[in-house]
Parts: C-alpha cells; structure tokens; sequence
C-alpha cells in the first residue's frame, strides 16, 4: 500500500492506494527485435506509446473457425513480410511486472472522507494557489509569466503599446511570437 500525504494550509489530507503487481507466463513483444527472413528482407520492431510495432511486417487473419475445446469461434493471426508475403515470428521477452490499483482510501486531518470530497479539497487548493499568483503590477519587459487560463503555458513580457492602461500587458508566446494584450488578473506569477 502507498501512501502520500499533502499539506494545506487548514488540514493534511492523506491518500492510501492498494497496489498489487500482476505478471503474466506470457511473453510480451522485444521492442528491440531485430530479424532476416529467408530472402534476406530485415525486420525489426519500434515501440509506439507503450506497444510495440512491426513497420515491415503486415499482421494477416486466417479464416475463422470453431474450437471445440472452448465452445468459441476463434481467428488465427500471424506476421508476413510486407515485401515477399513469407512469415516471420518477431521475438518475444519475460513480461515485466505491472501496477494495478485496487482501491483508494482518502482522509482529511485522519478522519476517512470521499474521493469527491478529497477532490473538492485539492480544486479548492490549486484555486488558491491560482488566486494567490495572479499579478497585481505590470511586470518588467522580459520577465517570464504563465497564463491563468492556462498555468503551465509561459509567456514572455514584451513592451505594450503607448496608451494602454496599466492593467493590460503584452506577451510572446514561445515559438509562435504570437503577440497578444492581456488583462493583468489573466497572468500569474511564478509558482512561490
């Protein structure tokens, strides 16, 4: 079981997750499979968001047919070469351990509350620590700032145009230099 723990300013809240490692008999795909069918066509695998892929191999369906041992219709499939059609077994590797999670207990000053309850708490915390960042003062050209609506996006102050009141500001967006003015409560300073 792991715990974590989070600090506020009125409470501790505390979070209990059951973990259990499953694994499996069965060999998973080698993401780093490399092979040669017998016409000399090379063969390999990449990983593609955690699954394995075979850019040279195309996955081919047999017809189906019923199992008498489980009282099932059932589809053999296999690997050919995209280029001669001759098939190929990519290599396979132990299965490696993986986490499940079996239930979550939450507790607010170690009395148990709900998940909605403790997510209600944690919304009321990233609200104040939003609230608590947003500028008061035009910032100086240069500086980093991050949008409200957006907290992970960073912009850069750039200088705003004359005329302008003092509660707007320019920025950058990276990459694009995308310009744009902004009201002051829309951007937050650095995380304290």
């Amino acid at each position: 079981m792991a715990t974590h723990e989070m600090q506020f300013e009125d409470g501790v809240l505390e979070f209990n997750q059951d973990v259990e490692w499953i694994t499996s008999d069965l060999p998973e795909p080698d993401p780093n499979w490399r092979g040669t069918d017998s016409n000399g066509h090379e063969h390999h695998a990449v990983e593609e968001s955690e699954r394995v892929a075979y850019p040279t191999l195309t996955l081919v369906a047999g017809e189906p047919y019923w199992c008498q041992d489980c009282q099932d219709e059932h589809t053999d499939t296999w690997w050919e070469c995209s280029v001669c059609g001759e098939q190929v077994t990519p290599g396979t590797c132990p299965s490696t351990p993986k986490p499940i999670t079996r239930g979550q207990q939450y507790y607010w000053d170690g009395e148990p509350i709900s998940a909605e309850r403790a997510n209600e708490i944690m919304q009321r915390q990233y609200q104040a620590e939003i609230e608590a960042r947003r500028l008061t003062a035009r910032p100086p050209i240069g500086r980093r700032v991050h949008l409200a609506g957006e907290p992970r996006t960073a912009v850069t102050v750039v200088p705003t145009a004359e005329g302008e009141p003092d509660d707007v500001v320019t920025v950058m967006h990276d990459g694009t230099g995308h310009m744009e003015t902004l009201p002051l409560g829309d951007l937050l300073g650095a995380r304290p």
